[in-house]
């Protein structure tokens, strides 16, 4: 074997035997980290708002949209206090990132039926949207980089989550509406 042969074999050698103790290193090291638990990024600031909406009880039966957030807590119920054909939407929210609105709206769809006739039928639809407030996304981004470090110096691996926007959307109506009004 010429020298220059035997020069490549032993690095070739050396970078295998590293490349294993750098892997056993790693393999070690990622094996002792444990699970850092759940951690929040960007502000939270709930607040309360109520919101209303005035509707027509001959436009037929009021459908609250299946746009509301999941994640919300949501009931329905009648209150005294709501004065007739007004549903009241009591929502807390998370201030920092969302602001609540409530609209009613008729919806009309045209269609032919199997006799060539035009039928209109309307659709009444209460529907709560927000409106949505920026944010710094690199200033969440160092947020989660300097937490996930921290962390990380600790033998911790945490998981992120943005707080929810929306918490609970309670819905009231007077009881002379109740049946004016549905939610699925």
């Amino acid at each position: 074997m010429k020298k220059i042969q035997k020069i490549m074999l032993g690095v070739f050698c050396g970078g295998v035997l590293l490349t294993g103790i750098g892997t056993g290193v790693a393999v070690v090291e990622f094996s002792s980290l444990a699970y850092g638990g759940e951690r929040m990024i960007g502000e939270t600031r709930m607040e309360t708002k109520t919101l209303e909406a005035e509707i027509d009880p001959d436009a037929g039966v009021w459908h609250l949209s299946d746009s509301y957030p999941w994640s919300a807590e949501i009931s329905m119920q009648t209150d005294e206090s709501v004065p007739e054909n007004t549903v009241r939407l009591v929502v807390t929210y998370n201030e920092a990132r969302f602001t609540p609105e409530v609209q009613a709206a008729v919806y009309t769809d045209e269609y032919v039926d199997e006799n060539g006739d035009t039928v209109e039928e309307k659709y009444p639809v209460l529907e709560l949207y927000g409106i949505w407030k920026d944010q710094d996304e690199m200033k969440l981004f160092m947020e989660v980089k300097d937490q996930f470090l921290a962390d990380l110096k600790e033998g911790k691996l945490p998981s992120f989550r943005e707080p929810e926007y929306v918490e609970r959307v309670e819905i009231l109506v007077n009881p002379a509406n109740e049946d004016d009004v549905e939610f699925f």
